[in-house]
């Protein structure tokens, strides 16, 4: 099979593949690679399973206004969390919220939270723990 020929002047001039060093596609690769797993080890540290869990044992609507949680923080905790608890009414609005301190150490930690809402709920969760500051 030959190259073909083209009519002279007709397509302009052709230009000649450009040559990249063999060692730059790895290379790049190698580099792209190496940013993604750094990128990614540091967003699992940040935001990583932590081995923390925060769960709601029992809750109790005491009044229109009011409802009280008792919370269950369990795992290892190298430094003071704070852990968000809220309420919500029927119709899935967040109608009162607040935050628990837990200090460090690997014991269970149970907390009763009196909640003051701002109308009648129907539950009380946990919204998550984060290192106090």
């Amino acid at each position: 099979m030959t190259a073909p020929v083209f009519p002279p002047d007709r397509y302009g001039r052709r230009r000649s593949p450009r040559s990249y060093p063999r060692w730059l596609v790895p290379a790049l690769v190698a580099v792209v690679v190496i940013a993604g797993i750094g990128v990614a080890g540091k967003l699992y540290t940040t935001y990583g399973d932590d081995h923390v869990e925060a769960r709601v044992l029992r809750y109790s609507v005491t009044s229109d206004r009011a409802v009280r949680i008792e919370v269950e923080v369990s795992g290892a905790r190298e430094t003071p969390l704070r852990c968000a608890v809220r309420s919500r009414a029927e119709d899935g609005s967040e109608v009162g919220r607040t935050e628990i301190s837990v200090p460090a150490g690997d014991a269970v930690v149970n907390q009763i939270v009196t909640l003051t809402t701002t109308k009648r709920a129907i539950s009380g969760e946990t919204a998550g723990c984060r290192p106090a500051q």
